[in-house]
């Protein structure tokens, strides 16, 4: 128990005078009546603690001292500064007393801590209560056990986490850390000492931070455990049970640094804090660890995709990646939780660095279950915007771009992708329907739409899907809007006749073919992040004599949908509901499935009736109309799980009916054979 300072001068002054009276007690301490009332009060608390007689009081005489304290005592007990604590701190203060003290607290507990009145005191331990009710856990007072928090052994944990964290960080942090911890100095270091030897037995060295956190939430469980407060059983802890770490801290468990008999449990939940905590290095080879190698691989692989740029010497750069994410993978898949005070100043500054590592982290997201909080992601950024400052690359001096698509995700994901490959020097953000375009926070300078909108960028409309023609009208425009010039046209007539004076053509419609596709699409191969095709189906696993039919006619174009997901329905890859949401998409926003001349691809929401990722494919002899000037012979139902595994297969149909010879060819066959040797040639195909 700690005084004040006001409390020690009256002690001392009443230890060198055998009586003080009121006005002798005001002259000598500087104080006034009230404030020597409240000093009185809690000099007895600490004298009562420390077995002395309380301060005497004598009508005559006035106040004095029965029993004679030691100097030494004096001086090892009283001589401590004034607390001077925020609103702030005292909540915490309070907690962490609530939390870990083994004695009963009364009201002159929290008073000798921070020298306020009992009223203010009340007030503080009344508005703690509401804090404390919003975690579920309760704050109770009984004359035979004083003030004491109830609720889950858990929860507790995770405030102790919470207030050892902001204890450290704050202003006051020292005075806490005194009042609090003061007399378990002794304790503290032989902790330091174990965790700076475990340092050194797993070759890591945590931040400076993290190893003073870990050494206090060692000493508070160690605390929490000396009172009884026992952590329930976890099941997913215990794979943890085979790492080194959990031997290590099993052997930290029996040294004299641990005063308390630890569980099984707690040692788990101290290995899962140890594993999770940041560190500066780590010599744990990145080729034993493949499950952290095969993340950071995808991560880095998707950063670049969605950057458009390559990192270099990616080796090194997984090295120092992984010092960093193999805690942060143990955080995020145990959901412990970490401030970042860097975060709002990166999403400020690096906006569109945040917001493209951000997304990049989506491999992660999909086995912890949960979007990655804000505060790794920035921390994932700052990894990010070193590396890329470090072999100069910026993004800074990019042009920013959305892409606008009232249509289904297949659609206008496949749009976005084919951006990306066609305009590399561009970076693309987002792909948004014209609602969210409009409150979209990023700023941007060009806009890519399938429709007509208003906006302060530079518009350029196009096409859901891009045909060759297509894709260099587009590259000319935007050269000239962004550069002021356009690549020259190649005059393909011309080059055939100066190929005929030299060589003999033997085929000269398809040679002009060929290399009016060869000079349209000769940047297309330039960005090679456009699309990670691993693990994504090729279009002949999803078009099969299974899901292709051919038929006469239809009735209307409601029913062409319905036959053409028929296979679907059969397989049970869909729910009929998928069926009818394609139908009511199209009702409510129009024909906008239509995506080249005689073709269709109709599609709804995944979450509205798709089991799993399919394709199927209904060529009609008669066309039918989505709309009067809409006729379609080929309707290709797509049926998508996700925004991405689809886009492999989706990309080789966008460039099998970009040919418009191709369309001819199925539209003219009389059986399956020539639409399954497109299908199968196009799996082939090269799609980044």
């Amino acid at each position: 128990m700690l005084l004040d300072e006001r409390s020690v001068n009256l002690l001392q002054a009443l230890q060198q005078s055998s009586n003080l009276k009121m006005n002798q007690l005001q002259s000598q301490t500087g104080l006034t009546r009230r404030q020597i009332q409240y000093s009185i009060g809690k000099a007895n608390d600490w004298l009562q603690f420390h077995n002395y007689q309380p301060i005497g009081y004598d009508r005559q005489v006035g106040y004095y001292l029965s029993d004679k304290i030691q100097d030494e005592e004096l001086q090892g007990k009283l001589t401590k500064r004034t607390y001077v604590f925020s609103e702030t701190d005292r909540e915490k203060v309070f907690y962490l007393m609530l939390l870990l003290s083994r004695e009963p607290l009364s009201v002159y507990h929290f008073q000798s801590i921070t020298g306020l009145s009992r009223n203010t005191v009340l007030k503080d331990l009344q508005r703690l209560k509401k804090h404390a009710q919003s975690l579920q856990l309760h704050i109770h007072y009984s004359k035979q056990d004083g003030y004491v928090i109830k609720g889950d052994s858990n929860k507790k944990r995770y405030v102790i986490e919470q207030l050892i964290h902001d204890v450290l960080h704050s202003t006051n942090s020292h005075l806490i850390m005194e009042c609090i911890w003061g007399d378990q100095r002794e304790q503290i270091n032989a902790l330091r000492v174990q965790l700076e030897q475990i340092e050194r037995v797993l070759g890591i060295t945590f931040t400076d931070e993290r190893l003073q956190e870990l050494t206090y939430l060692f000493l508070c469980t160690d605390q929490l455990i000396g009172k009884g407060e026992s952590l329930h059983s976890t099941l997913s802890w215990e794979p943890l049970i085979s790492t080194e770490e959990f031997n290590i801290i099993e052997q930290m468990t029996q040294t004299d640094a641990i005063h308390s008999v630890w569980s099984q449990t707690e040692q788990l939940y101290a290995t899962l804090h140890l594993l999770s905590m940041n560190r500066t290095k780590d010599v744990s080879p990145l080729e034993e660890d493949t499950v952290i190698q095969d993340f950071l691989s995808e991560i880095v692989e998707e950063f670049e995709r969605l950057a458009c740029l390559h990192l270099y010497d990616k080796e090194q750069f997984y090295k120092q990646l992984y010092v960093h994410f193999k805690p942060a993978y143990y955080r995020m898949k145990y959901q412990i939780s970490l401030t970042n005070p860097m975060t709002e100043r990166v999403q400020k500054v690096y906006p569109e660095l945040y917001h493209l590592t951000k997304k990049s982290l989506g491999p992660l997201e999909k086995v912890i279950g949960y979007p990655v909080p804000e505060d790794e992601a920035a921390y994932f950024t700052i990894h990010f915007g070193g590396w890329l400052r470090k072999q100069g690359t910026t993004l800074d001096d990019r042009k920013r771009a959305i892409v606008v698509c009232p249509n289904g995700i297949g659609i206008s994901n496949i749009l976005i992708y084919t951006l990306r490959e066609l305009l590399p020097d561009i970076l693309f953000l987002d792909v948004l329907s014209v609602r969210d375009a409009a409150s979209y926070k990023l700023s941007y300078d060009l806009v890519f739409s399938t429709v007509h909108l208003r906006t302060d960028a530079t518009l350029f409309v196009v096409p859901p899907i891009l045909e060759i023609q297509d894709k260099h009208t587009l590259r000319q425009q935007v050269m000239q809007e962004l550069y002021g010039y356009t690549v020259q046209n190649v005059d393909v007539t011309a080059l055939l006749k100066v190929i005929s004076k030299y060589a003999t053509i033997h085929d000269r419609g398809e040679l002009e073919k060929a290399l009016q596709s060869t000079i349209y699409t000769h940047t297309e191969k330039i960005n090679k992040h456009s699309l990670k095709e691993a693990k994504k189906p090729v279009l002949e696993e999803l078009l099969t004599l299974q899901t292709i039919q051919l038929q006469s006619r239809v009735s209307d174009w409601r029913e062409g949908i319905k036959v053409a997901a028929e296979p679907l329905v059969q397989l049970g890859t869909i729910e009929e509901g998928y069926v009818e949401a394609m139908i009511n998409s199209i009702e409510a926003n129009g024909p906008y499935i239509v995506i080249t001349p005689g073709v269709a691809i109709p599609h709804a929401r995944p979450e509205q009736g798709v089991r799993s990722l399919s394709m199927s494919l209904l060529r009609l002899d008669e066309p039918v109309n989505f709309a009067p000037d809409k006729p379609v012979r080929l309707i290709i139902v797509l049926a998508a799980v996700d925004s991405d595994s689809h886009l492999r297969a989706l990309i080789q149909l966008t460039q099998l009916l970009s040919e418009p010879s191709n369309i001819d060819d199925i539209l003219q066959s009389l059986d399956k054979s020539v639409l399954l040797d497109y299908v199968h040639k196009y799996s082939k195909e090269e799609t980044v």
